[in-house]
């Protein structure tokens, strides 16, 4: 069966538009209240772009390694953290050699993405507990509320480790990453 669709490259190009809509409504935010207005709207505007850009690059995470698995005709399995762990599993199938392993910190971002997705989506105790020990492992242990890190710096970070991972992948397993493939941003998106 061939595949012709690969999802995570609109995941992708999304949460990378996301993320530039949360730093323009950050500015905005500033700009309000350097005028002595509030900011709230513009501020919680930047709150909602983070928490998509979140999701998204979440979703691209796991589009991204079932693509690739699809492409080396390789049957997953385990959760989509556990695919990117067994990229080696598909890299051999694709001819590449497969003397590698998840590096560590990618294994720890996705853990914290994965966590803040069932966070932002679920919000049960369970996901709460899972989020704080993800943040912990990031060493984000001064928080006294789990949003306080949605702001646009974040949702920066979060897009910069993610096309991190990647290139990380794409390196491995010869198949190409989303952020070279249509990752571009037209200025309305943002």
């Amino acid at each position: 069966m061939t595949h012709g669709y690969n999802g995570s490259q609109v995941l992708f190009r999304q949460a990378k538009a996301r993320a530039l809509a949360a730093r323009r409504f950050a500015r905005e935010a500033d700009q309000e209240q350097a005028e002595g207005r509030s900011g709230i709207e513009r501020r919680q505007r930047e709150k909602d772009a983070v928490i998509a850009t979140l999701v998204l690059a979440q979703g691209a995470g796991e589009a991204y390694v079932n693509w690739v698995f699809l492409q080396a005709g390789v049957t997953p399995s385990g959760t989509w953290i556990d695919r990117w762990s067994g990229l080696r599993n598909a890299a051999r199938e694709l001819g590449r050699d497969d003397k590698f392993g998840l590096p560590r910190d990618h294994r720890k971002f996705f853990n914290e993405l994965d966590a803040w997705r069932n966070y932002l989506l679920h919000g049960d105790e369970k996901a709460r507990k899972s989020l704080h020990q993800a943040l912990d492992a990031q060493g984000r242990t001064d928080l006294t509320n789990e949003t306080d890190l949605l702001d646009s710096t974040y949702a920066a970070s979060v897009m910069d480790r993610a096309e991190a991972a990647f290139r990380w992948a794409e390196q491995q397993t010869g198949i190409q990453a989303p952020f070279l493939d249509g990752a571009w941003v037209a200025f309305d998106e943002c």
